[in-house]
């Protein structure tokens, strides 16, 4: 038998590039492993060293200009990575319109953070912040962008008490409970109730 199979959710590791080449659904990844884009079942080709996903279905992805919800997962010092969640409209009444059937990768090269001069890119985004953004790629990891005043942040936590911020101003935001102030590149939706009615559960939704 030359190839195996087994069930995955995006985002799983599958093999590292010495071992399999990525086919059709999968990624490679900063440290060199093969991930799955898309849910469905890895095969495993071992005669030809190439792992792909078969769709169990055809789900809902990203697509080059969807407006999507996002929580980021680590921040390096050119790169912000994130899971995006789900698609929102942002255009006339924003609203929430679906959540992803699965949780996909994404990440906001430095360049795609602001329109301004990045010099920290912690000033702009932390582990852990909601964020609203726009798809720029079509494939896994999904690359995003966040230069355009209607994207960026629109929930953190305060890094002293843990208290959810409230948007200070396009560059900053406060905590009402303790009076910390942070930096942030701030959605200019960021105090819209729609929008708060809609996504502040992904503040809890951590990936399984």
């Amino acid at each position: 038998m030359t190839e195996n199979e087994k069930r995955v959710l995006p985002g799983e590791a599958l093999a590292i590039v010495e071992e399999f080449d990525p086919g059709p659904g999968t990624y490679v990844d900063e440290s060199g492993y093969v991930r799955a884009a898309i849910p469905g079942i890895a095969v495993f080709d071992v005669n030809l060293k190439i792992v792909r996903i078969k769709p169990l279905r055809s789900p809902r992805l990203p697509r080059v200009g969807a407006e999507v919800v996002a929580t980021v997962t680590s921040v390096r010092h050119d790169v912000v990575f994130v899971d995006i969640l789900g698609e929102v409209s942002l255009r006339g009444v924003p609203r929430f319109l679906y959540e992803y059937s699965s949780i996909f990768p994404g990440a906001i090269s430095i360049a795609n953070i602001s329109d301004e001069y990045v010099k920290d890119i912690n000033d702009y985004y932390r582990p852990s912040d909601v964020i609203l953004a726009k798809v720029v790629s079509n494939t896994a990891p999904y690359h995003l962008s966040t230069k355009e005043p209607i994207y960026g942040v629109v929930y953190a936590r305060c890094a002293r008490c843990g208290h959810l911020l409230e948007p200070l101003n396009n560059r900053a935001m406060k905590c009402p409970r303790c009076g910390h102030v942070e930096k942030r590149k701030v959605s200019s939706l960021a105090g819209s109730k729609l929008l708060r009615i809609n996504i502040k559960h992904f503040l809890v939704r951590t990936r399984s």
